[in-house]
């Protein structure tokens, strides 16, 4: 059984090599909130197995490029700053965390059990399954874990449209309900979105820079109440707000166990 596995993973190496790596290194946690909180655990039994002998970083989409117009970078710029903050004894961590964000979900196994289904899919992030800069989803998320927040710069691409000039509700949507679920797995570990309430007050053109500002607002046994706004960069105009519900799950329930 376990030479099988080995010999399928060997197979699989080209295109996979990325994905254990994740688990190895214990970077690029925040991709899927969902599965947060077993990432350190599983990362810390596999890097003990001989099956992961790969050094391939994964590519980071939440970096400027050269699609990022200048209010993007603006923001991404103020938030960066916050995650250094400079002492007159020298530089410590700031309150804030850049996530990365890489192309994959399913990174992490808690064993041999789920390695067959991690090695036949070919699953990929949903707003990172197109790899063309500024085509659709370009965003950064900053993560405030003592204030329980965090904030999301979204710059929409040319395929999100929806209205003549303006993002789809569903693109809107989808971020949102990334950046919600971001922030509740970070705080409360493996989690399922339950329930979505979006109201759109104004149009968000095409192109256009936004913030979506996320906070917990409460947690009740399993369930975790988030609310979200999205706003223009200076905060005078709302486009969006929303609350979301989320539910804690055991992390079998993800993979159908």
């Amino acid at each position: 059984m376990i030479r099988r596995c080995l010999q399928a993973v060997r197979r699989f190496i080209p295109h996979y090599h990325a994905l254990f790596q994740d688990a190895v290194s214990q970077r690029g946690l925040a991709e899927s909130p969902e599965l947060w909180c077993s990432a350190h655990r599983s990362a810390r039994g596999l890097s003990k197995m001989s099956l992961w002998p790969f050094s391939v970083s994964p590519r980071d989409f939440s970096q400027p490029n050269t699609s990022w117009n200048a209010e993007m970078q603006e923001v991404y710029d103020h938030y960066n700053a916050l995650c250094e903050v400079k002492t007159e004894e020298g530089e410590k961590k700031g309150p804030w965390r850049k996530l990365p964000s890489y192309n994959r979900s399913l990174k992490y196994a808690t064993g041999g059990v789920y390695l067959s289904k991690i090695i036949q899919s070919k699953a990929r992030l949903f707003t990172r399954n197109i790899k063309e800069h500024g085509a659709t989803f370009e965003y950064v998320v900053f993560m405030n874990k003592q204030e329980k927040r965090c904030v999301c710069a979204f710059q929409a691409g040319h395929l999100l449209e929806g209205p003549p000039g303006h993002v789809h509700g569903g693109a809107i949507a989808t971020m949102i309900d990334t950046v919600t679920g971001t922030l509740a797995g970070y705080l409360a570990g493996p989690i399922m979105t339950a329930n979505l309430n979006i109201n759109y007050r104004s149009p968000i053109p095409l192109g256009s820079v936004v913030v979506l500002h996320s906070a917990l607002d409460r947690t009740e046994g399993k369930k975790i109440f988030v609310t979200c706004r999205v706003t223009s960069t200076d905060e005078s105009k709302l486009h969006t707000e929303a609350t979301a519900l989320f539910i804690s799950v055991n992390m079998g329930h993800l993979f159908g166990t």
